[in-house]
């Protein structure tokens, strides 16, 4: 009995200790106006990795969402709600805890500054 309250003790805190995680942290600690070496350096920091990193294609962005992250469709979604012009966007998959996943997208304009970005979460 006193084996088994302790495999499952050290199991909660192993499974919440993922509750806490560098996936909410790392929005926290981006700031607009950021530039893309800035805001990589700092995602970097908490682990993640760059994905994907698409420029504006010459002809806009896509208009259908075509792959499960859809980089490029979501920087045109951005386009449409803010009305700034998007001309580079990142994607970071972010995740967290025992089996928990998410997508962090950064939002660029033409001066090559931050001007939005999100954290989505999977599950």
């Amino acid at each position: 009995m006193k084996v088994t309250l302790k495999v499952l003790l050290a199991s909660m805190v192993f499974l919440l200790g993922g509750c806490v995680t560098n996936d909410f942290k790392v929005v926290e600690a981006l700031k607009l106006g950021m530039s893309p070496e800035e805001a990589q350096a700092t995602i970097k920091s908490f682990g993640f990795t760059l994905a994907q990193s698409l420029p504006r294609p010459a002809r806009g962005w896509p208009a259908e969402r075509k792959t499960f992250e859809a980089t490029g469709w979501r920087a045109g979604e951005e386009e449409a709600r803010t009305g700034q012009r998007v001309s580079l966007v990142e994607y970071y998959p972010v995740g967290h805890g025992l089996m928990g996943a998410g997508q962090l997208f950064l939002f660029y304009g033409d001066d090559g500054r931050l001007i939005n970005f999100y954290r989505y979460q999977i599950n």
